[in-house]
């Protein structure tokens, strides 16, 4: 007989025996190889097809055992009088289940999504670290050290994180932050992120109230909406959160970022920290105090966090490595009250059985030798560096035409562009090879401002910093004045 399959042709993304196998199967399924009926010698299809007779054969072996093929003793190979797939039915399934509440309530995309494909060459992201600058041969050596060890590696760890760890970050928050904890009041996370979302679980039910900084954290408000907190933003000025905006009444909790206020920069001054702790002391409420990039500060220095000012019987501390050390390191911290420590630690559990051992393990030995605290140092003076750069080259080659926020820290700044539309600039800038990232979704409650951008320098070299700044103004000059600017506190 004449094989359908006699023109197959074959393509280099897959082997050839797979793309025979599914060829001959839908020429059943679909009855141009009729049941019953004598199929093509092994010989005689390989020839045709221009392939090795067990390659062939190998796909009758798989096909009869499948039960599309039968084989009959000196008689041939025939296709099988029933077909192995499952009856076609007229049953039409019920529409799929609406979303849960909790992905409804999540809803959203994150503000740092970009369309388009591929990186660009010159990406102003916020949150990023300098790869090429960190000590990847030390960083190599712990983690080789530890692997030749190996003994700890067989089983799942502690969900509440590797000791040593717990230990080396206590030790570390209260030398550098002025944090008042002990070992065992620290948790390790898989990242702020999972920090916030362990926390909402733990401590919101649906309908309580959550207040969170406007602008703010993305992130965080939908994580609190998704599990059902009723949002109040708070306002933000040129001193941090205004306690003047926060709500009379009962309250589950604040989420705030007081050293390095996120998108703004601004530093939460001395006298609403008292206020913000006295607030929480009156409503019984928990603050969470986010800390994401206090490795960062320029100028006077860091400022103590509130955790240390109130003694840690309200404020939750967090923070994270990865925006230090490099992104996929997926290693954070919660410090709690004692009261705490086992619900969060049980929620943990119940999320993803632990944080990479192997890399607490490491980062144990990177923050005991010292090794952490020289990059940090590093860090910082590079960080300064860049954001000079950034600050001349936007002066150089835009003049009036961009107005930087002051800010003593970080490694982002925030920048607006005055009656320009920051999502046509940034949509400009990308085809321009340029990454530049609005901060319209940080905002809740007021008119969000829609020609203010975010400009991250923490991972640019300071040549790379000048030519993606002279590609941006190419860019925003492409994109006609035309918006309101309302005054905003720097």
């Amino acid at each position: 007989m004449e094989s359908p399959l006699a023109s197959l042709t074959f393509t280099a993304d897959r082997p050839r025996h797979r793309q025979l196998h599914d060829a001959l199967r839908e020429a059943i399924r679909e009855g141009r190889l009729t049941r019953g009926a004598r199929v093509p010698s092994s010989r005689r299809l390989a020839d045709d097809l221009g392939l090795a007779r067990n390659t062939v054969a190998r796909v009758y072996d798989d096909l009869i055992s499948e039960g599309y093929l039968v084989g009959r003793q000196g008689s041939g190979t025939y296709v099988a009088d029933s077909s192995p797939d499952p009856p076609r039915s007229t049953f039409e399934p019920a529409p799929p289940a609406r979303p849960s509440q909790w992905s409804l309530r999540a809803g959203g995309v994150a503000p740092m999504a970009v369309p388009g494909d591929g990186p660009l060459p010159y990406d102003f992201r916020p949150g990023t670290p300098d790869w090429d600058a960190f000590p990847r041969r030390i960083w190599w050596r712990l983690v080789g050290r530890r692997l030749r060890d190996g003994s700890a590696l067989r089983r799942y760890g502690d969900p509440a994180g590797y000791q040593p760890l717990r230990e080396a970050i206590s030790r570390h928050l209260s030398a550098t932050r002025g944090v008042i904890c002990r070992g065992d009041q620290v948790v390790i996370v898989n990242g702020t992120q999972q920090a916030i979302d362990i926390l909402a679980r733990v401590l919101v039910d649906p309908g309580d109230r959550v207040v969170v900084e406007d602008p703010g954290y993305v992130e965080a408000r939908q994580l609190f909406n998704a599990y059902g907190a009723i949002l109040w933003p708070a306002a933000v000025d040129g001193l941090g959160l205004r306690t003047d905006t926060l709500p009379v009444g009962a309250t589950r909790l604040a989420y705030v970022t007081p050293a390095h206020q996120y998108p703004t920069g601004a530093a939460l001054a001395l006298e609403r920290r008292a206020e913000l702790l006295s607030w929480a002391e009156t409503h019984n409420a928990y603050i969470v105090e986010d800390d994401y990039d206090a490795e960062f500060r320029h100028g006077a220095g860091a400022r103590e966090s509130l955790q240390g000012l109130e003694g840690g019987r309200r404020v939750l501390y967090l923070g994270t490595f990865s925006t230090v050390l490099f992104p996929p390191l997926r290693v954070g911290f919660v410090v709690l009250p004692s009261s705490l420590v086992l619900p969060f630690t049980r929620a943990k559990w119940l999320a993803d059985r632990g944080t990479g051992l192997l890399e607490q393990q490491a980062l144990a030995d990177f923050l005991d030798e010292g090794h952490f605290i020289r990059h940090v140092r590093r860090s910082r003076r590079r960080a300064l560096a860049r954001r000079i750069t950034l600050e001349i080259a936007l002066a150089r080659a835009l003049g009036g035409e961009a107005e930087i926020f002051p800010d003593a820290g970080g490694s982002h700044i925030l920048v607006r562009f005055p009656g320009r539309d920051a999502v046509a600039i940034a949509r400009a800038a990308r085809a321009r090879g340029v990454g530049v990232y609005p901060a319209a979704p940080s905002y809740v409650a007021r008119e969000a401002p829609q020609d203010l951008v975010l400009l991250g320098f923490g991972a640019l070299a300071e040549s790379t910093i000048d030519t993606g700044i002279a590609h941006l103004a190419t860019a925003v000059r492409t994109i006609p004045r035309g918006l309101p600017t309302p005054r905003l506190s720097a």
